[in-house]
Formats: C-alpha cells, sequence, structure tokens
C-alpha cells in the first residue's frame, strides 16, 4: 500500500513554487515515478524517477491555484517495476516564507574546549554563528587566552556571533538579550534523521507565532557545536526554498521576524526590592555575585544588603517597629524583632492593643495588610501583663488554619484540607500557648501562628524604628569588594568572579620546570600596575618586577627564567598583581626531583579539624581548623565552611583566608554561636580548603546546639 501527505515544504523558483507531496511506497522496486491530480493540482505525469530525501520519495506539486490552508482532494499515483498503485489523500495547501533560526550556543562558564570548538568552527565554514549566552561568565576564557579576544571581537563586529546575557561583561558589547530560550539538543544518527527532527519542531514552534519565523537553538550550551548544524544548513537550502533553515543568531530572529524582545528579568528578591525602596545607589555589585554564588555566601550578601536597606529606611527609635513587605502584594504575616534588652510589652496599631508573644527579648506578633513593596509602623507600649508562653495540657496543639497532634507510634499530621509533611518531632513531648500561637517541644520545636496560612518562614521583615526618608549620604547598600583577599586569579575552578569583578588579572605560564610565561590582562578600562613575583627561599629569577601599562582589553607578556633552589620538593612561585584595591595572584607549583621519591610529602593537608563543636543556647565557640604545608614557599589559603541551609544563622563567616607559611601551619577560625532563643539541634558540616588550584576537604564536623 502506498501513502501520500502533504508537507510544508516547497521547491523551485520563488516566483514558481510547488509544494513537496511526501509518499511512502513500501514495495515499489526499481525506478519509481509519481503524479498527483486534484481540482486545482498540477504535476508532472511523465517526469524523471523520484529519489528518495530526508522524507522519503518527494513529489513536487503545482498548487498556485489554492490559498495556504485550503485542504484540496486529490489522488497519489505510483508507478514502479512491480506495477501501478494509487491512493486518495487530503492535499492541505502549505504557507511558504518560512525561516527556521538554528542558533548554536556555548556558555559563557563553557569548558574552554568548548568554546574554542565553536570559534574555529566559525572560521572554518562561514555560515556558522553562534552565541555566547551568559557572556558575564565568559571572564575565564577571555583571561586564559588573550589572544582569542581580537577574533571574537570580530565575529561580533561581523555579525557573525552574538553576547547574550548581563551589560556587565568583559567583552563591552550590550547583549540584545539576557536570555536564550531553551531549544534541542538535536541528537541524530544521520543527516536525514536531523534534518526531520528539525523540520518536527519547526511544525511545533509556529503554531500560535504571527510572524514567519521561529528560533531553535541546537546542541549543549557546554559542548562542542552539534555536529549536524552546519550541514542542515548547508543541504537543506540545496533541496528547498521553504522554509529555509538557516545558521542564524538570535538578533536575526527578533529583528527580522519583528518579535519583542523579551524583558530582562528584574531581581525581585527582598534585598533587590528594599535597595530600590531606598532610592540610594543600587548595590548591584553584591546582587549580581549572589545571582552566581554559592547559596551560602548568596544568602550573607542580601541578608546585608537587606539589613543595610532597612537601617536606611528606619529610625533607631527603640519603641517603635516598622514592618516592612517586599512581595508585589498586600501580605499579612508572622513578624518577630529582638529588643536590646527584656521588657514586658505589647503590640499596638493606632492606639489599639494587638495579640502579643514576648519570649524573653524577642517580640512576635501578626501584621495584617502590610502594603505591597511597603511598611506599616507599630508601637511597643510597656504594661505589666504577662504575654509569654503558658503550658498547656495534652499532645495537640491548633492555630486558625491547623491541628497538630503527636502520636509516638504515627509521629503524624498538620490538616486544613490539605496533606502536609508531618514534623520530624520526638516525645516525650510538652504544649504551650501564647496569644499568636500554640508550640509544641520534643526532640525540636513547632510553632503554630495564628491566621498564619503556611508553615514556612514569614515574608515580612520587621525593624526596630520608625519609617523614615533615607539620609542623602549613607554607607553603601551592600559591599563592594572581596571579604577575603587576595584573589585567585583562576578564581573560576573554585567560585564566581570577585565581588565588584576583576578589571585586570595575572597569569603564570609553565613554559618548563625553569621557565614562565606571565600575562597580566585588563578586563576594563586602561590599567597600570606592577607584578611582582614571590620566589621561595633559595630560587633567583632573571626578574622580580615587571611595571604593566595596558590599554582598555588589553594584555602583555613576558618570559621569565628561573634558577631553582637545590632542595627536592615542591617549590610555589608566585606572580601577584599589584595595582587594584586588591592583590591578585596566581601561582605554579615547580617541583625539585627527589632523590627518594618512595615516601613524597604531601603539599597541603589538614592538619586538625574538630569531630563536634557544642554550644549552649547563648553561648559560642570557635570551629578551628588547622591546615598545614609541605611546600616551601607559602600559599594563600581560603576556606568556606559548608553546612545545611537550616545553620547559617549560626554559622559564620562564610569563608576565611590567610597566608599559610613554608612548610608550616595555619589556623583557619569559624564561629559557631546560638542565640538565647535556639533550641537544640545538630547539623553536620566540613570546611573546604583551597589554595591556588589545590583542595582539600575535611572530614565532617558535628554541629550541636544542646538542650
Amino acid at each position: 500500500m502506498i501513502a501520500a501527505e502533504s508537507t510544508e515544504l516547497f521547491v523551485g523558483p520563488r516566483t514558481a513554487l510547488l509544494q513537496v507531496v511526501r509518499l511512502t511506497s513500501p514495495t515499489s522496486a526499481g525506478p519509481v515515478h509519481a503524479h498527483v491530480s486534484g481540482p486545482g493540482l498540477h504535476s508532472p505525469r511523465h517526469g524523471g524517477s523520484l529519489v528518495p530525501g530526508p522524507f522519503g520519495y518527494e513529489l513536487a506539486v503545482d498548487v498556485s491555484e489554492h490559498p495556504p490552508g485550503a485542504v484540496v482532494p486529490a489522488q497519489a499515483v505510483v508507478r514502479s517495476a512491480t506495477g501501478e498503485e494509487s491512493c486518495a489523500f487530503s492535499l492541505v495547501v502549505g504557507s511558504p516564507g518560512w525561516t527556521v533560526h538554528l542558533v548554536g550556543h556555548v556558555a559563557g562558564d563553557a569548558p574552554f574546549a568548548a568554546v574554542r570548538a565553536h570559534l574555529d568552527l566559525a572560521l572554518t565554514d562561514l555560515a556558522y554563528r553562534f552565541a555566547v549566552t551568559s557572556v558575564e561568565l565568559l571572564q575565564p576564557y577571555w583571561d586564559t587566552f588573550p589572544q582569542h579576544r581580537s577574533l571574537l571581537l570580530r565575529l561580533i563586529s561581523e555579525g557573525r556571533v552574538e553576547v547574550v546575557g548581563s551589560e556587565s561583561n568583559v567583552v563591552g558589547v550590550p547583549p540584545t538579550l539576557s536570555l536564550l530560550p531553551p531549544g534541542s539538543l538535536l541528537t541524530a544518527s544521520s543527516l536525514g534523521e536531523a534534518e526531520r527532527s528539525v523540520y518536527a519542531s519547526f511544525l511545533e514552534l509556529r503554531a500560535g507565532v504571527t510572524a514567519p519565523h521561529v528560533m531553535l537553538p541546537v546542541g549543549s550550551d557546554r559542548e562542542a557545536p552539534n555536529p549536524w548544524v552546519t550541514a542542515i544548513h548547508h543541504d537543506w537550502s540545496a533541496r528547498y526554498t521553504w522554509p529555509r533553515i538557516i545558521c542564524s543568531l538570535p538578533r536575526d530572529y527578533y529583528v527580522r521576524g519583528s518579535v519583542p524582545v523579551p524583558p530582562a528579568p528584574v531581581d525581585d528578591s527582598p534585598a533587590a526590592v528594599f535597595a530600590r525602596l531606598t532610592g540610594l545607589a543600587f548595590p548591584q555589585a553584591a546582587l549580581e555575585r549572589a545571582a552566581l554564588a554559592h547559596p551560602r555566601e548568596a544568602f550573607d550578601l542580601r541578608s546585608e544588603v537587606v539589613s543595610r536597606s532597612l537601617a536606611a529606611l528606619t529610625s533607631t527609635a527603640d519603641f517603635s517597629v516598622t514592618v516592612w513587605n517586599p512581595l508585589p502584594s498586600p501580605c499579612t504575616d508572622i513578624v518577630s524583632v529582638h529588643l536590646p534588652s527584656a521588657s514586658n510589652v505589647h503590640v499596638e496599631l493606632d492606639g489599639v492593643a494587638l495579640p502579643t508573644l514576648v519570649d524573653g527579648v524577642t517580640v512576635t506578633f501578626l501584621a495584617r495588610d502590610v502594603p505591597a513593596r511597603g511598611c506599616c509602623t507599630y508601637e511597643l507600649v510597656e504594661d505589666d501583663v504577662d504575654h509569654g508562653w503558658k503550658r498547656g495540657f495534652g499532645t495537640e496543639i491548633a492555630s486558625t488554619h491547623y491541628v497538630l497532634s503527636y502520636d509516638p507510634i504515627a509521629s503524624l499530621s498538620a490538616v486544613d484540607g490539605s496533606a502536609q509533611e508531618a514534623p520530624h518531632l520526638f516525645g516525650p513531648v510538652s504544649v504551650w500557648h501564647s496569644e499568636v500561637g500554640e508550640k509544641m517541644v520534643g526532640s525540636t520545636t513547632f510553632t503554630l501562628w495564628n491566621d498564619v496560612a503556611h508553615l514556612g518562614p514569614s515574608s515580612l521583615f520587621g525593624v526596630l524604628g520608625a519609617a523614615r526618608k533615607p539620609p542623602p549620604v549613607a554607607e553603601p547598600l551592600g559591599p563592594v569588594s572581596p571579604a577575603v583577599t587576595p584573589v585567585f586569579a583562576r578564581y573560576w575552578l573554585h567560585e564566581p568572579a570577585p565581588l565588584g569583578g576583576l578589571p585586570a588579572n595575572v597569569h603564570l605560564e609553565v613554559l618548563s620546570p625553569t621557565r614562565l610565561r606571565v600575562v597580566a590582562v585588563s578586563d576594563g578600562p586602561a590599567f597600570s600596575g606592577v607584578v611582582r613575583l614571590v620566589l621561595p627561599d633559595g630560587w633567583s629569577a632573571s626578574w622580580d618586577t615587571l611595571p604593566v601599562s595596558l590599554p582598555a582589553g588589553g594584555h602583555v607578556s613576558a618570559e621569565v627564567q628561573l634558577v631553582p633552589s637545590l632542595v627536592p620538593g615542591c617549590h610555589p612561585v608566585r606572580a601577584t598583581l599589584e595595582g587594584l584595591p586588591f592583590e591578585v595572584y596566581d601561582v605554579a607549583l615547580l617541583t625539585v626531583p627527589e632523590w627518594d621519591a618512595d615516601d613524597p610529602v604531601e603539599v597541603l593537608w589538614t592538619a586538625s579539624s574538630p569531630s563536634v563543636v557544642s554550644v549552649r543556647p547563648g553561648e559560642s565557640s570557635l570551629i578551628r581548623v588547622i591546615m598545614a604545608s609541605g611546600a616551601h614557599g607559602d600559599l594563600p589559603v581560603q576556606a568556606r565552611l559548608l553546612s545545611p541551609r537550616s545553620s547559617w544563622d549560626f554559622t559564620g563567616p562564610f569563608c576565611v583566608g590567610g597566608l599559610l607559611p613554608a612548610q608550616g601551619r595555619l589556623p583557619l577560625d569559624f564561629t559557631f554561636a546560638a542565640p538565647p532563643r535556639a533550641t537544640p539541634c545538630t547539623w553536620s558540616a566540613v570546611v573546604r580548603v583551597a589554595a591556588g588550584d589545590l583542595v582539600r576537604t575535611t572530614a565532617p564536623i558535628r554541629l550541636e546546639v544542646a538542650g
């Protein structure tokens, strides 16, 4: 049996287009001839034999007497050595004029080999175009291969490369798009299969599109170019007139298709909302870093921006509480503030006393209908009423929305028409009541607040003081430079770009055991500074100081000849770039061969770390990790404390640093502090230490708040 179906494919000159009908004839043998007939349809009855294409046998039919979308009853006749067969089908007249924009893409922080592969393909095949997405993350490649900068900029100027992402980028080109929509990996075993896949995507993407253009990003953004993308571009153009399938760029799709460019996403985090409310200089550096950083560092950065912004928006009056709402709609939620010292108070709004909980120095109340991205100010009024927790009876607590019952066998449930995950609470338990809610205390504490329809953290922020207009001169709303220095030149091995960016950088390339190349690069405006070499004891160099003066985006390199020490082992050679607000360094670990290599000395290891750190509520303790080095030179180190989200309010800072002396030891200290209101809990943490490209991680450390 043969089958026929219409396609959206057109061949021939644009002034005399023919629509392609797809034919399948499983039993045909030898040369195949075919024609299609029907009202207003024309195809040659005695044309040449058909050659199979990507979609089977393809027959060109003149449909010019019908408008696009018309459904025409048709009959296909196929002749071959096995005889003649025919079938009836409905020919749907297609719509010519469509273009499919195939967009190759590579992320700015993709492996270097992937970025280079896209550049190489663009050089060898003039049809290839690609987008560099997350261009703000391109700096590692940009710094490591400064010799490729002019090539990438040339391809951008020629319209063969487009950058996508943040306006703050080392390339210095403002992107049209901030994000690239997802596309297709386009995995196929043959060119025909790849073309059929793209055609299927075209049929799906064009639904609901007003302009005859669709965009299809292809391939993975962390790998070399998709192997089929340029082959499709060339083969399809030789076969079909419409739809065009071409290697393209996002802006080609948006400009030629008159498609509105999607707006850049707006940061609606509380930190960004409160910073904008101040009217002061937006903490761009801190929030851009937070968007890329480790979740713990992002939490710290956003918390600091929130704290500084609310301090600018609120006076320091002790007996007012201003509640701030960062959400785009009014909000009712629970609020807690901490007094400087314990005081017996209740909360009032417009002279009306509100249900209040006073627990030590913490005052908690329900704030109703706080305006969207605005605030409401409450008063704290002293009285002689006990507003604290009161012991109850039984094993059940309730709020206006939930009920929690303790069953030592089932360990249970919160109800209000929806299932909730049962808290991990083990007995014996006690229940407590207050004016604003009830709590159950066992192995941990679980609280239900009245008139709060969720079990998560509050969306509102309470600050002691009254709302005010921020002063015209205030401290920055967020940090502007790295807290821990010096900054490692190849920072991307461990973290995102340093806070505030890295306007210049330095790199060491090992050419031989006694010869290095030092490369200094500018990633911003013109830069003048000095590169200094720091050598281990017993080493000498052909130079140790190199003044550099770089134009914007420029780079310079110089080779240095080394005379090594005779002492066997690992010898760090550092290049430090001076001239920025902070030092940047790179390090090469050079080895003097050992005559007794059976027992080599470790370069970096953990000399000691605690197995348990325990505090009681209101207490604090150090988490001290001691690192040791067998290297014959000093090593700058950075250490990060990695622990679960629920522990972040108890531990800090996230990152500390120091200089580990040659063949010496260095203590690295973090603080574990439990506020007086803390309940018993435990976490597992580790400390990850980086020295250059070396990384070491401690054994797990148990952090506990004792009962």
